[in-house]
């Protein structure tokens, strides 16, 4: 099983790891480590790109995906033979990983936001791809997108500091709120909190505080059979 150092460390780019396998699917090349800090796509995030080099080779890190306990790395094209217990260096590529985490966090703060202005409201779902990004609730609660807006603005200007924990499904829903969706009720889950704001299931990568995020614009709000989506960009 690969230890996923990316849980830990959102802002860890760099990594030493050893090849455990390199196999080949339907999507291309990929190879296995001990360990690493590359986010696999997932929760509504898309994977991490960047670099496994070594002293003998340099390929591309295009996509990651997680399968069972596997991390697969997948790879462009290499001439090289990549062999297992070699010794491997990973580079995530920065940019993109940060990216992807202020739209995870802004995702997270909008769920927030909502849920406070509105508790009957309660998100279901989140997609925070970059140019696609949006949060569904289960309700059919209107919101104002001004007030929403506001209270968005107001919340990043606060720059409240993001805490990770574990807890199982038991302590949670007596400590914080019943879950409108299912998690594992056999082991602890990872959670992700803003502040003093309601706590949220998630394995994605956050900021350390929100106002790393930036600004958060409102695109458009859209409610349909007691489904309301709140679409948003992150600049």
């Amino acid at each position: 099983m690969t230890k996923k150092l990316y849980l830990q460390d959102t802002y860890q780019f760099d990594f030493e790891g050893l090849i455990q396998e390199v196999e080949k699917d339907e999507k291309g090349i990929f190879i296995i480590l001990d360990q690493t800090a590359f986010y696999p796509q997932g929760g509504g995030q898309p994977s991490d790109h960047g670099v496994i080099r070594s002293d003998h080779f340099e390929a591309n890190v295009i996509h990651v995906a997680q399968h069972g306990d596997q991390i697969r790395h997948y790879i462009g094209p290499t001439e090289i033979e990549l062999l297992a217990a070699q010794k491997v260096y990973g580079f995530v590529d920065q940019k993109r990983r940060l990216t992807n985490a202020r739209y995870h966090t802004a995702g997270h703060l909008l769920s927030n936001i909502v849920e406070i202005l509105n508790p009957k409201l309660k998100a279901i779902k989140g997609h925070s791809f970059p140019g696609e990004a949006y949060v569904e609730f289960q309700g059919n609660e209107a919101i104002d997108v001004g007030v929403l807006q506001n209270a968005i603005n107001e919340a990043i200007a606060r720059d409240d500091k993001t805490t990770i924990f574990e807890i199982d499904l038991l302590g949670f829903e007596k400590q914080f709120y019943k879950l409108p969706y299912s998690v594992p009720d056999n082991k602890k889950f990872r959670v992700m909190q803003i502040g003093n704001m309601s706590p949220i299931p998630c394995g994605g990568t956050h900021l350390s505080s929100i106002g790393e995020i930036g600004l958060i614009k409102i695109n458009k709000i859209k409610n349909k059979n007691a489904i309301l989506r709140v679409s948003y960009e992150v600049t």
